[in-house]
């Protein structure tokens, strides 16, 4: 007779209880405690020599395992102007594991020759942080162009100003959604003392995207020969009707050049801060249409000229694995505001959405790309199966009609998953081995106890034992749920930019204390205007770099943020920028009021901005 060795069921002690769970808590709380995902960032320049009248493209891109990446924190390069060129992104979702690219493009036109370093570009995300190396980038003199030298003469001497701005679009009516390319043009052939204050128009109505980079050419105007510097930018109407797009502004300072040299005031008009001007466009209207009747069915509102495409990742799974289907739309037009895709019904699948990944190229001065939509289809059953084709629809402007893209039906082979573990139920036998027959199995051994004790207390029975894991699984209790607590906050670099702001533009007036000290006025003044500009984006979820005073009032207004706030950051904005351009003129107590009206301003801004979503 086989003999099958029984268990003791009853009499289990305490103490082996708390033996047991003293081995298993660490292992439960292995998943609070685990590490976070690291975040990696690189950096690159298209060229590493550019002239004096070039752009250099500067590309940084942020990688990682999450769909919300952190935007890159540029440093300050008082050498450049920079323009935002455009993102690119990507996304993928393989085996529940999530990882994400996202490229930020730039555009980094110099202002004086000679050889720079870029500082490293650092990123921050949950507790972490990571940085570039520094990149070099020579700026050589501009090439001799062949067109004449503009006339260095007086604002009035011929007749024609000595300069003028204007704004022309390409077209004055449009359908809603139909690119508008606005272009701004200073015409110059006098000397500046400074850098122009550009201000952008009002442009209410508009979904706008920046055309970089900026194009400077010499032309002939009002029978002049003039340096001209263009801005261009795209804008998308939103809605019917009469659109106003608003005047343009630029502030200059110019040398006053029609003065007499040889009057008692020459040191003065050499020395002085010259003469101010503010130049403005007129005011634009754009007759908004609206898109036709009737919409096709499946149209969510997009415009322009696209393609679709959509593909698998593998053309071959078992049942239970994952496929990815990628649906592309790209083409011309707003590709950040292209509406979704309505997936069809998947029968023998289910479905995972992510997140679209957008990839936005602005070349020839004109808003491209595409958007990515991705969904994971996870089949239930084996065989040839087949995926449904994917429809699109958008309105033509240029045909002004509606197109409906269609994809091809895609098939995937589907083989049977791997049988599970077969489970003993009611009526199961093992296998009887060669020569051994079963002749019962209704025997058990009753173990019981011997009646000997131990003369000591044995260690696991000890009670300062219990009370030291009571004590480590307290404080591992603790540790994962900081750790948890950390993960939550910092998976939201919003939010912990938004609750830093305040933190961080003070310890920038700091600085500019020091420098103020030291009467280094200009490095002062650029410190608090990075405070200041620094608190406002970081409070409004703006970009820091590139700012422009404009964004922030008027996202202070869609805030409902009280106008004499809104009023004091212009003041302050300009003030800063006078110390800064003009720094001969600024005594150290213009510099301690400027400092505490900005204190002032962010202890007030602090207790109105309230964080949103």
């Amino acid at each position: 007779m086989r003999q099958v060795k029984g268990q003791r069921v009853k009499g289990k002690s305490l103490a082996g209880l708390f033996k047991r769970l003293y081995l298993v808590l660490p292992f439960s709380l292995l998943p609070l405690t685990c590490c976070f995902a690291e975040v990696q960032i690189t950096a690159s320049l298209d060229r590493q020599q550019v002239a004096l009248n070039e752009q250099a493209r500067l590309s940084v891109t942020i990688s990682g395992n999450s769909s919300n990446l952190p935007a890159p924190q540029l440093p300050g390069l008082p050498d450049f102007q920079i323009y935002n060129a455009g993102t690119s992104q990507s996304f993928s979702w393989v085996n529940g594991q999530t990882s994400a690219n996202v490229t930020y493009n730039y555009m980094l036109s110099p202002k004086q020759v000679g050889r720079f370093t870029i500082p490293p570009i650092q990123v921050q995300a949950g507790g972490q942080s990571a940085a570039t190396q520094p990149m070099s980038l020579e700026v050589v003199k501009a090439q001799a162009s062949a067109a004449p030298a503009p006339a260095r003469a007086s604002p009035g001497g011929s007749g024609a100003p000595g300069i003028f701005v204007t704004t022309t679009v390409d077209k004055s009516t449009a359908y809603v959604g139909e690119p508008v390319t606005l272009s701004f043009r200073v015409y110059n052939r006098v000397p500046l003392l400074s850098n122009p204050q550009y201000q952008p128009p009002d442009t209410s109505g508009f979904w706008t995207e920046d055309l970089p980079p900026q194009k400077n050419y010499t032309a002939s105007a009002r029978g002049t020969q003039f340096n001209v510097t263009e801005l261009r930018t795209a804008l998308f109407p939103t809605t019917p009707g009469r659109a106003k797009i608003g005047p343009a502004g630029l502030r200059v300072q110019i040398q006053n050049l029609a003065s007499d040299p040889f009057s008692g005031d020459l040191f003065a008009n050499f020395f002085g801060g010259g003469q101010e001007k503010m130049l403005n466009t007129n005011p634009i209207t754009i007759q908004v249409k609206p898109l036709p009747e009737p919409k096709p069915a499946g149209f969510s509102g997009a415009v322009g000229q696209y393609a679709l495409s959509a593909g698998l990742d593998k053309r071959s799974t078992t049942v239970g694995q994952p496929v990815e289907l990628s649906v592309s739309i790209a083409g011309k037009g707003n590709i950040k505001s292209l509406p979704d895709v309505v997936w069809p019904a998947f029968n023998n699948f289910r479905t995972f959405a992510s997140n679209a990944a957008v990839n936005i190229d602005k070349k020839d001065y004109l808003v491209q790309g595409s958007k990515v939509f991705k969904i994971v289809l996870i089949p239930t059953t084996s065989g040839d199966l087949t995926v449904p084709p994917v429809s699109y629809s958008y309105f033509d402007p240029e045909a002004g009609s509606y197109r409906t893209l269609h994809s091809q039906p895609l098939s995937v082979s589907v083989k049977p998953g791997p049988a599970g573990p077969q489970t003993p139920g009611p009526g199961f036998s093992a296998p009887e081995a060669p020569g051994i027959r079963v002749l019962g199995q209704d025997i058990r051994y009753i173990k019981t106890s011997s009646g000997l004790r131990p003369k000591r207390i044995p260690l696991y029975r000890s009670a300062w034992l219990y009370i030291l894991n009571a004590l480590a699984f307290l404080f591992m209790l603790g540790a994962g749920l900081l750790q948890l607590y950390r993960r939550l906050f910092f998976s939201n670099p919003r939010l912990v930019r938004f609750r830093a702001a305040r933190g961080r533009a003070l310890k920038r007036l700091q600085a500019a204390e020091a420098f103020a000290s030291r009467s280094q006025v200009k490095e002062a003044a650029r410190e608090m205007g990075d405070a200041l500009r620094g608190y406002l984006a970081a409070k409004l979820g703006l970009n820091d770099t590139g700012l422009a005073l404009k964004d922030s009032v008027q996202l202070m207004s869609e805030r409902k943020l009280h106008d004499t706030d809104k009023q004091k950051v212009e003041e302050l904005w300009n003030t800063l920028d006078l110390f800064q351009f003009a720094p001969a003129q600024v005594s150290p107590e213009d510099i301690a009021k400027a400092q505490k009206d900005i204190r002032t301003l962010i202890d007030t801004l602090e207790k109105e901005i309230k964080w949103e979503e």
